[in-house]
């Protein structure tokens, strides 16, 4: 799930490549340039970004931030991909991917530690295996607990910001703070936070039986199995669930399950689903989300409110 953008509206001139690459000596991580987004989102779309990070410690991290931001380049730092839509065109700038921010631990009896590119389903499953209990939600949330905690993720009756105590962020130049829950805002699938990125999370659990916490977690995810489209790229629910409404059920009595465009279709067993059968792009799933909100609007005067996050620019 991104977690963080930089708004300088600038591209990234090749002439910059090599102060960079000379700036970036101490770096540990991997950098690719022009790399298709495509390959790092679940939906499986998105242009190139102009470059791609993938820092291998909180001291990469603190090394690159004052880089990126000394030479202006806009940043965007990417957990799982997931809940994210990258247009055709692609990422201006940088973008930060925390796949290798992957530590977990317990600390303290019922208090765990996750770095922010650890997958919530594998935060999941290690509480279950520590018998801690509180986080059986997480096993079906395909993202990262960066991105789980940037917008409050959850199911019905359930979210991050229930089980959350405190947060490590870094800034633009590089400083680390630690922040509690009560300096913190959460809502319906938003957490504001300040100017920073997500370095990692501590939750707050309760002992409980393993096979108890096994068993809610077998019967979420054979809820989510059987009500939601898994076997296709998708980015989980595109739209937020307006008050005493459900998004799915609007898009359905709208009439649009199983309508296409292009390779991207409105999913006929989740209508809040878009899912690409290939050869979707970006633009394709845009034109959907639009048909999609002009229908429902029309039909109840509800307009639909974006729950994934869409980024970059269109195809010149």
């Amino acid at each position: 799930m991104a977690l963080m953008e930089m708004d300088v509206k600038k591209q990234t001139p090749d002439f910059l490549k090599k102060k960079l690459v000379l700036d970036l000596k101490g770096f540990s991580g991997e950098l690719y340039w022009h790399e298709a987004m495509s390959k790092h989102t679940t939906l499986k779309v998105g242009g190139p970004a102009d470059l791609l990070l993938f820092p291998k410690s909180e001291a990469d991290l603190a090394l690159l931030m004052p880089i990126l931001t000394k030479h202006a380049l806009p940043i965007f730092v990417l957990g799982n991909g997931s809940n994210l839509l990258v247009r055709d065109g692609g990422i201006s700038g940088a973008v930060i991917h925390l796949r290798y921010l992957n530590q977990i631990k317990q600390v303290g009896a019922n208090h765990l530690f996750a770095e922010s590119g650890v997958s919530y389903p594998k935060l999941a499953l290690f509480a279950k295996d520590h018998g801690l209990s509180g986080l059986e939600f997480a096993s079906g949330i395909p993202g990262s607990v960066g991105g789980a905690v940037a917008m409050n993720a959850g199911i019905p009756n359930y979210e991050t910001a229930q089980v959350l105590i405190s947060v490590r962020l870094m800034d633009f130049l590089g400083n680390k703070g630690n922040y509690s829950v009560q300096d913190l805002a959460f809502s319906y699938r938003k957490t504001t936070l300040p100017q920073a990125l997500i370095l990692s999370a501590t939750f707050i659990l309760r002992s409980n039986p393993k096979r108890l916490i096994e068993a809610k977690m077998k019967h979420l995810l054979k809820r989510r199995q059987v009500t939601q489209p898994l076997q296709k790229p998708n980015c989980g629910s595109v739209f937020k669930n307006p008050p005493g409404q459900h998004a799915g059920a609007l898009i359905e009595a709208a009439g649009l399950k199983g309508f296409s465009i292009g390779d991207a279709q409105i999913s006929e067993r989740h209508g809040n689903f878009i899912l690409n059968h290939g050869r979707a792009t970006a633009t394709d799933c845009l034109a959907l989300i639009t048909k999609i909100q002009e229908d429902v609007a029309q039909q109840t005067g509800i307009t639909l409110a974006l729950e994934v996050k869409v980024i970059g620019k269109d195809a010149s």
